[in-house]
């Protein structure tokens, strides 16, 4: 986000974050961590690192943000029988 200007609002974070879930909450914490490190664009990219790599605070929020979870099955069936896994004989 530094790297082509954005702001770090907890709005930008949530929007450049698509595909993970972030709850309003932390984005707003994230943005406040973010805020304390003074980042800026013209420092490296190293120094960006070292930085987050530091912030313990910001690391804590930073495990809440998980990705989505889409699960997609296909599934290719050929033959006769069926597709349920595992032991099908009863033991009534």
């Amino acid at each position: 986000m530094l790297k082509h200007q954005v702001s770090l609002t907890a709005d930008n974070i949530k929007e450049n974050l698509q595909g993970w879930l972030v709850d309003d909450s932390i984005a707003k914490s994230v943005e406040v961590e973010l805020v304390k490190l003074q980042l800026s664009d013209e420092m490296s990219e190293s120094a960006i690192a070292n930085k987050l790599a530091s912030a313990d605070e910001l690391a804590v929020f930073l495990r809440e943000i998980k990705p989505t979870t889409q699960t997609t099955i296909i599934q290719t069936h050929s033959g006769s029988g069926d597709n349920v896994a595992g032991d099908k004989i009863s033991n009534h």
